[in-house]
């Protein structure tokens, strides 16, 4: 057997004793370094006796000893006391005994020691004086959990303060056995750190529970006990003695004993005798199995552990033993220690006996939380408010960045100023003014405009532009007075010509010098010119106030012609209804003495005032000759055009040009008048083409004999059309909001239909040729109306179920599509959802994060799907290969551009779900305690270091990539928006490039494999594999440099260019190609739409200068820049890609509308139909006729098409190709000078082999703006048989709005379906 041995071996006792429970409070810490030291104490004897063992026998040799030792105490010395009786005899180990630890026993019998635990730890030191800390007898035990380093530190050392507080443990009474706990033990027991305040009893019924534990009297029937039948049967003893205890127990579960948890039913049993039966029999029975089934126990002499004599040895030890031989000499020869520490004798420690209540101990502290989130507040708000301003802050660099460009562009546009200002010096210098001044014309409530101001030595004052454009024309010459107003304050720089018929000049000079040379100067021009002068001045405000400014002049002629216009119409027009003319005398009189000048006038014919019509329409009505047209000579003329018979007109008409007043008018006057109106339509055909046409007239009335015509000749020349002039007037400017057009068409012409006219078959009972009256009709003469339709009823009902079911037939593709991928993201976010909330609820992320986790990895998931589907939307040349595949019939591919946005806004949807739901999940994980944060098993944490957000965020893979992705999304879709995409267009393609950089966090984002396996790849691979094998077809095709064999600036900013067509590239006419300009940058890709047909060898282009991208490359073809280069630069092509445009072949019927530069499409597609025509390959195509609706401000801004469509025409003898123009900068078709220039135009038809005097094709030209609706009817009583026909729009979003309109309207009108397909420029 060893001996005693009283060497100390110093330790780090904090952090090895192995068991963190060591540290609870001092009394289990002292005794756990006792047993430790133990354990080192025998490890020396055995070194000592045997040096030759090697470390591990030692080690093992202690190990045994210590747990005999403990084996014996605890079963054959503490046991016994605990419950009353000892143990059965020991007889040997059994194998078929169960020793593992039972819930009864874990969860309720082995937790009875807490009603024996007192609320006090008391030290005594060497002169048996027990410590008082803080002047209270001993220390309270709710106030020493967890300090128990700090308590015995507190006196000498750590070795005298565990010597303390054994000997204070062997002095101090236990706690009585009945049903009570100290306070200590229930609402004061420590917890974790989040939640100190915790429960020992409640706990411990708590984990009954969690253990699954049936109730008192079942437990106690399993165990073979009796049932009690009623409370009062739990303790009969406590009935007696405390029958309110047993009343409240009673009434706490409602009577009902099967409600009553087994650890409350075991301690309501307990009597002062020790614990009651339930936990007896719990004890003995587990205590018994645990020896009888150890075949490590220290009494089996079959495993050959110790020796009989050692057996004995350890019989004989107790604990009493241990303390005295380990903890030194001192303690046992200044005191005697009984012999059975268990129980407090007079011959134990100083002979006392304490005994301690709660209210005589220091209470209970309040615990000290531990926040888990301290230190990461302010990196929480600071990192989570910049991440919410990273969306603005990236705009922000786009409006710096587009500034930025813009102030380049500026600087560009200054130096072309400036190099124009040197040219105006030069003109001014050149021309024959008697002065030129330069000021800012002051008009009110705009922007102020740089002028000049040249007096002339006609008499006249011109005001032009800087930038060149004369304004207006001041005939000083012919004032009886000139009044000039100067202002007398301020900056003294402000002068006003009073013009008394017309609106007044306001100019500001630069200085009150300048100001005042120029008023010296106006004042002496005035006088060389015997006109005499009055200056007047005002203050400022004054000055602005007293002035006639064009925006007031606007407002009096607008009521001057509301007032004109209800007297010539007898409208119902009362001006006292006007604001601000509530005194009508003075109204009456501002209105009758306004009079207009001749600019004013021309502006009221919606005319250009140096215009030969204006001047002879001008000279007729201004009776007075003053230059001015008064109230009453205004209202003459437009009741004469209004009311007035058409003998009258055509008379007026005549005395325009009949400049002399004889009477008659000669050849030469009368083409002059058409020359006049051809002017008015920007045509300009030769004079020989106008002379003949009066020749052909003149011979058609039997008159070509004839030098002079009389009035009455002239009405007989015209009298072949005089069913066309009968209504015909004059379109004034303003009449419109006076004069509506009468709903029963009581105005409208009989014998032509007007664009009011519902039915357009009257006009259709033959096939002539004759071109079109109405300015807003189709070319209906075409189309032989055999069947006429009969329009339904609706209700208001139907009629808006009319709408929907056109909408639904019309998009049911896009719709149909949009449900699927829509219910996938919804899909695969709700099986995410229910993954984590449910079926992953054993793993504990739900519990740390709540419904953060499950709504996070359900975005996370419709995000992967999302951003790879992305990839699909932009394969372009797979979409152009299925659109002639059968899947076109079902998958609209012509709007995948909208339907790319559509997923991408869709992606960051889900993406700010997931980044606000971790914002949410973050905060949970810093608030918990590290212990909790095992789940994650990629992730390595400290005990002693929690984990803070700034570590979550910035020291994981997995966040800092997702602060990255922040950013690239940010930047992305900030850059991708289409004002940024309008003005820096370069820099959306260069950001957009970021989507590689975006795949790549994605996949190291979930590489890190934090919560779960990544499962983004699953949905990347393969659209990323289809991506790249078609950008590698692009990619195969940008390569090659193209050569520019024509490039050519057309008027209205559009530039044409036409290159080398590639080897293989085979297109479809309405597709389009992206192309970039090597002088601009090889990357920098647009698109176009192609204007050459496939069946050529060269590719065109017609490009409309809008961006700064296309402006520069006008610029490069410039004449000028041309001069200085030897070649044009390089071009590289990609494509070609497929467009809505290009499915014309698949309908009977097509129509085709472009409007300005949206006729590009419908170039291609009106050469390959009269190709296929002209090689008799016509029947390839499903389409047998084609209409074409080319809607222009004026024909010669595109006169490249003019070409097309007059090679359609020579190949299209059969009238398949149906072409209507319509030049909308003109007049409507009630407008006289319409009606005459519709006579001109037959006659010119009729000599030309029926071209149009204004296009050379043999199309109807119309005036004004086409009615879409009454066009789509007449398109369906023509093919009344045909059920669905396509109509394709391209041009501004106003035309294609209202061809929308119009096929929604006349599909709810007819039984056809109009599907409409758009693209906007």
């Amino acid at each position: 057997m060893w001996g005693p041995c009283f060497v100390l071996i110093a330790v780090d006792i904090k952090h090895s004793m192995g068991d963190t429970h060591a540290f609870e409070n001092p009394a289990v810490l002292s005794l756990s370094v006792l047993f430790y030291r133990y354990h080192n104490t025998l490890a020396l004897e055995a070194m000592k006796w045997r040096r030759n063992l090697s470390s591990d026998v030692v080690f093992e040799k202690a190990r045994r000893w210590v747990i005999g030792t403990m084996q014996k105490i605890v079963v054959y010395d503490w046991l016994p006391k605990l419950v009353g009786r000892s143990l059965p005899p020991y007889t040997g180990y059994k194998r078929w005994v169960k020793s593992d630890i039972t819930d009864v026993f874990d969860a309720g019998a082995i937790n009875y020691i807490m009603t024996l635990i007192p609320p006090a730890i008391t030290l005594i030191d060497k002169h048996c004086e027990p410590r008082r800390p803080n002047g209270y007898p001993a220390y309270r035990l709710c106030n020493t959990f967890w300090k128990s380093m700090e308590i015995l530190n507190t006196y000498l050392d750590q070795e005298a303060g565990m010597i303390e507080v054994l000997r204070g443990l062997s002095a101090q009474l236990a706690e009585r056995d009945d049903t009570f706990v100290v306070e200590d033990y229930r609402s004061k027991f420590y917890g974790p750190h989040y939640n100190p305040d915790h429960d020992a009893v409640l706990l411990t019924i708590m984990k009954g529970r969690d253990y699954g534990l049936p109730d008192y009297n079942t437990v106690r029937q399993t165990l073979g006990l009796k049932v009690k039948t009623s409370f009062e049967d739990v303790n009969p003893w406590l009935t007696r003695e405390n029958p309110q205890l047993v009343k409240a127990f009673k009434k706490l579960h409602g009577g009902d004993l099967s409600k009553v948890d087994m650890f409350v039913g075991g301690m309501m049993e307990t009597t002062p005798s020790g614990p009651g039966e339930l936990f007896t029999q719990t004890l003995i029975d587990q205590f018994t199995r645990i020896r009888d089934g150890d075949r490590f126990w220290f009494e089996n002499e079959d495993n050959g552990l110790f020796s009989e004599e050692e057996r004995k040895a350890l019989m004989n030890i107790t604990l009493s033993y241990v303390m005295q031989n380990i903890t030194g000499k001192k303690m046992n020869d200044d005191l005697e220690l009984q012999d059975d520490v268990f129980t407090v004798s007079q011959d134990g420690a100083c002979g006392l006996k304490m005994f301690f209540n709660e209210s005589d101990l220091e209470k209970c502290h309040k615990p000290k939380k531990y926040n888990f989130f301290k230190g990461s507040e302010i990196p929480y708000i600071i990192i989570w408010t910049c991440l919410g301003l990273l969306p603005f802050l990236c705009i922000l660099a786009a409006y710096t960045l587009a500034k930025l460009k813009q102030f380049l562009h500026q600087r560009r546009v200054n130096a072309m100023k400036l190099e124009k200002e040197k040219r105006r010096i030069l003109r001014r210098t050149l021309s024959c003014s008697v002065s030129v001044h330069d000021a800012l014309e002051w008009q009110g409530s705009k922007e102020p405009r740089s002028v000049e101001l040249h007096l002339t030595n006609k008499g006249f004052l011109e005001v032009f532009s800087t930038s060149g454009p004369h304004l207006r024309t001041i005939k000083i010459c012919t004032l009886p007075t000139l009044s000039v107003k100067i202002s007398s304050n301020k900056k003294r720089n402000v002068l006003a010509i009073i013009m008394p018929r017309e609106y007044d000049l306001v100019v500001e000079f630069p200085s009150e010098p300048m100001r005042s040379d120029y008023e010296s100067v106006l004042c002496t021009f005035a006088q060389s010119h015997d006109v005499g002068t009055t200056v007047e001045e005002l203050k400022l405000p004054e000055l602005y106030g007293s002035v006639t400014t064009k925006e007031k002049r606007n407002r009096m002629l607008e009521k001057f012609f509301k007032t004109v216009f209800s007297e010539a119409f007898q409208m119902d027009y009362d001006p006292s209804l006007d604001r601000g003319h509530s005194d009508m005398k003075r109204h009456n009189k501002d209105i009758l003495e306004i009079e207009l000048s001749k600019e004013e006038f021309a502006e009221a014919m919606a005319v250009k005032a140096n215009s030969d019509f204006v001047e002879h329409f001008f000279s007729l009505i201004d009776s007075d000759r003053n230059g001015y047209i008064s109230f009453r000579e205004f209202l003459n003329a437009v009741v004469l055009f209004s009311k007035g018979t058409i003998q009258e007109k055509l008379q007026t008409m005549f005395y325009m040009y009949d400049i002399d007043g004889t009477g008659y008018m000669s050849q030469t006057q009368i083409a002059k008048m058409f020359r006049s109106l051809l002017e008015l339509a920007q045509s300009n055909p030769n004079h020989e083409d106008v002379d003949l046409m009066i020749e052909s007239l003149c011979h058609q009335s039997g008159m070509q004999t004839k030098e002079m015509y009389s009035f009455e000749d002239f009405c007989q020349l015209l009298s072949p059309q005089i069913d066309t002039l009968w209504d015909a007037s004059f379109d004034w400017k303003g009449l419109t909001k006076v004069v509506r057009q009468p709903a029963n068409g009581k105005n409208v012409k009989k014998t032509t239909a007007s664009s009011s006219d519902p039915d357009l078959r009257r006009r259709v009972t033959t096939t002539s040729e004759t071109p079109s009256t109405n300015g807003t009709a189709f070319n209906t003469s075409r189309l032989i109306r055999k069947f006429e339709a009969v329009r339904e009823t609706y209700t208001p009902f139907k009629s808006r179920m009319k709408i929907v079911k056109h909408f639904i037939e019309n998009y049911r593709h896009h719709i149909f599509i949009l449900v699927i991928f829509f219910g996938i993201c919804v899909g695969l976010f709700s099986e995410r959802f229910y993954y984590y909330s449910v079926e992953q609820e054993h793993t504990g992320f739900r519990k740390l994060m709540s419904y953060g986790i499950s709504i996070t990895r359900g975005a996370a998931a419709s995000m992967s799907f999302t951003f790879s589907f992305l990839l699909l939307t932009m394969c372009r040349n797979t979409i152009t290969f299925l659109r002639s595949t059968p899947l076109n019939l079902f998958i609209p591919f012509d709007s995948h551009v909208s339907f790319h946005k559509i997923v991408a806004w869709t992606a960051l949807f889900f993406s700010a779900i997931h980044i606000v739901g971790y914002s949410f999940n973050f905060y949970h994980l810093v608030t918990q305690p590290t212990r909790f944060l095992c789940i994650f098993n990629s992730l390595v944490f400290r005990h002693d270091h929690p984990f803070t957000f700034q570590q979550w965020l910035f020291g994981t893979m997995t966040g800092f990539t997702g602060v990255l992705l922040v950013l690239v999304l940010c930047i992305l879709y900030v850059f991708a928006t289409q004002t940024a995409r309008r003005h820096i267009f370069n820099l959306f393609w260069l950001t957009h490039k970021l989507f590689i950089v975006l795949y790549v966090l994605t996949i190291i984002h979930g590489a890190s494999v934090v919560v779960q396996k990544p499962m983004f790849y699953a949905y990347f691979v393969g659209p990323a594999i289809w991506y790249m094998l078609d950008k590698l077809i692009s990619l195969s095709r940008k390569k090659t440099e193209l050569c520019i064999l024509k490039a050519q600036n057309l008027p209205s900013d559009v530039t044409m260019i036409e290159f080398k067509r590639p080897p293989r590239f085979e297109y479809k006419s309405g597709q389009w190609v992206r192309i970039a300009c090597l002088a601009q940058g090889k990357d920098e890709y647009h698109p176009f739409t192609l204007t050459s047909a496939p069946h050529e060898d060269t590719l065109k282009l017609h490009i409309r200068a809008l961006g700064p991208w296309t402006w520069n490359l006008r610029h490069i073809f410039d004449d000028e820049n041309m001069k200085n280069t030897k070649a044009y630069p390089k071009l590289y092509l990609d494509g070609p890609y497929g467009a809505g445009q290009q499915d014309w072949y698949q309908y009977d019927v097509s129509v085709l509308v472009g409007a300005g530069i949206g006729v590009t499409p419908y170039a291609s597609i009106l050469k390959d139909f009269v190709h296929m025509a002209s090689i008799n390959m016509r029947y390839k195509v499903k389409c047998q006729k084609l209409y074409f609706i080319w809607i222009t401000g004026s024909q010669r801004h595109f006169e490249w098409l003019i070409d097309i469509l007059r090679e359609v025409e020579e190949v299209d003898p059969h009238g398949m190709v149906s072409i209507d123009i319509f030049i909308t900068q003109f007049f409507q078709n009630f407008d006289l000078r319409t009606s005459l220039l519709y006579i001109f135009e037959e006659h010119f038809q009729k000599m030309n082999g029926g071209k149009s005097v204004f296009t050379g094709l043999k199309a109807t030209t119309h005036f004004g703006r086409p009615q879409m609706t009454t066009i789509m009817n007449a398109v369906h009583r023509a093919h009344p048989q045909v059920r669905k026909v396509g109509v394709f729009s391209c041009g501004p979003p106003g035309v294609t709005k209202g061809v929308e309109r119009a096929c929604v309207e006349t599909s709810k009108a007819t039984k056809a379906l109009f599907e409409h397909h758009f693209e906007n420029f």
